[in-house]
């Protein structure tokens, strides 16, 4: 029986800014591979990145930390990522839960990411949003 992988990212260009849209359920199935297309897009040069939500029904650990490896490539790479989540629901808490929320930059809609992304960056403002090794 061949493998079946579910979902994969719709990745889109928009005006400079990749967006790459959450398929509607995200668990242990795809979230490796969603993982490897984050990070092959961040490898090719994706900056900005904008990682889509809304169409997202249900995430499961294995999803944030599918994210949470992207970000980590992300900031090894100085690219800035904006995450798209919906207003409410279960993503939206899970995010919260999860602490992704606090972690990432995140707005409600594409056209709010677009804008924080295209903000300039202020180079005294901090660029760590994910937690790094502990200084020594």
């Amino acid at each position: 029986m061949p493998s079946i992988i579910r979902f994969p990212l719709s990745v889109t260009d928009r005006a400079g800014i990749t967006v790459s849209a959450f398929p509607p359920e995200v668990d242990v199935c795809n979230a490796y591979v969603i993982r490897d297309q984050l990070i092959h897009l961040l490898d090719r040069g994706a900056d900005p990145l904008v990682i889509d939500l809304t169409a997202t029904r249900f995430c499961d650990c294995t999803g944030v930390g599918a994210i949470v490896s992207a970000g980590r490539r992300a900031r090894s790479l100085g690219v800035r990522v904006c995450l798209v989540l919906p207003a409410s629901g279960t993503v939206c808490r899970i995010a919260a839960v999860t602490g992704l929320a606090r972690r990432i930059p995140n707005t409600t809609s594409l056209d709010a990411a677009y804008e924080t992304l295209r903000e300039p960056v202020h180079e005294a403002a901090p660029r760590s949003w994910l937690p790094g090794p502990p200084a020594t």
